[in-house]
């Protein structure tokens, strides 16, 4: 068969090799970021799809908004001013999980033969993905602290990539935490080059002892001009449940356009149950509880 060109540039991810493993009794998989299922709220997710099926079974269990429900919107609208961002609920749409919102800045942002910085090494799928639609990534070199931004100003100069995508807060699979520092200069240099900063945050609340530094969205209110060069990629699949499939995608509003207009064409929406469910959950306020109890497990196991 003729299969499209673009799949010359990918092969099948280890990481959908290592889901296989799962199910097998007695492997306990270091290789990818799987949650541990003893950690799910199991209770707290009863009871926020019960009160979806009883409060609200027309929205949750019908077609919905490509952009998300409404309530789980508001919802995250909530979370993110928790995490020092101040983000409406129409500056953000729900996607399934936050590896779509990634494949969604893939479609709107690369053409064949754009160049995207990432850092040296980053996520595996994030290669493959932005390698479908044809980017050339351009590796910048990172230590403890995060990536090195005096070489990534020398990169951005010399490529003028698409985006710089960035997982600052305990990166895969480096575990390196951005310095304070360091992602305000990222922020300057967003605003010098005028360059797209995709800011990945799965892991963010997972700190085991202090809290990292705020997230490089919630500083773009400390320089000017920044905040509209910032997408922010977050996802409850670390600190809640995977299975929910439930991500989102924060940006400035004709990058979301254009992403919505490209996730319709994708799967419509993601499932309304498991974002009446999600939303449900986010309302019942068990995640501060949640949080605390898988911080102290994974930090004593670390």
């Amino acid at each position: 068969m003729q299969f499209a060109d673009r799949l010359n540039n990918v092969e099948t991810s280890a990481i959908r090799e290592l889901f296989k493993l799962l199910g097998k009794p007695g492997i306990i998989s270091f290789a990818g970021g799987f949650p541990d299922p003893a950690m799910f709220d199991v209770e707290g997710l009863k009871e926020a799809s019960a009160n979806a099926l009883t409060e609200e079974p027309g929205p949750a269990l019908q077609y919905g908004a490509t952009e998300g429900y409404q309530p789980l919107r508001d919802q995250l609208s909530t979370y993110m001013a928790t995490k020092g961002a101040t983000v409406a609920a129409n500056e953000l749409i729900v996607t399934t999980g936050s590896q779509q919102a990634l494949d969604l800045l893939g479609k709107t942002m690369i053409s064949p033969g754009d160049k995207v910085i990432v850092e040296g090494p980053t996520f595996l799928a994030t290669i493959q993905c932005f390698r479908l639609y044809g980017a050339e990534l351009i590796s910048a070199p990172i230590d403890a602290h995060g990536v090195k931004t005096d070489e990534l100003e020398k990169l951005i100069a010399e490529h003028k990539p698409k985006f710089v995508y960035l997982i600052p807060t305990f990166g895969n699979p480096s575990g390196a935490m951005l310095s304070l520092e360091r992602r305000k200069k990222v922020l300057e240099l967003a605003v010098k080059y005028n360059t797209l900063i995709v800011e990945d945050d799965p892991y963010g609340d997972l700190y085991f002892h202090a809290a990292p530094p705020p997230s490089i969205l919630s500083l773009s209110k400390d320089v000017p001009g920044s905040r509209d060069l910032i997408a922010y990629c977050g996802s409850l699949s670390k600190v809640l449940s995977p299975g929910l499939r439930v991500g989102w995608m924060i940006a400035q509003p004709e990058l979301l356009a254009k992403a919505t207009m490209c996730k319709q064409f994708s799967d419509a929406h993601t499932s309304t149950f498991a974002q009446a469910t999600a939303s449900q959950y986010l309302k019942l306020g068990r995640l501060p509880a949640q949080l605390a109890i898988v911080r102290k497990v994974y930090a004593e196991r670390a």
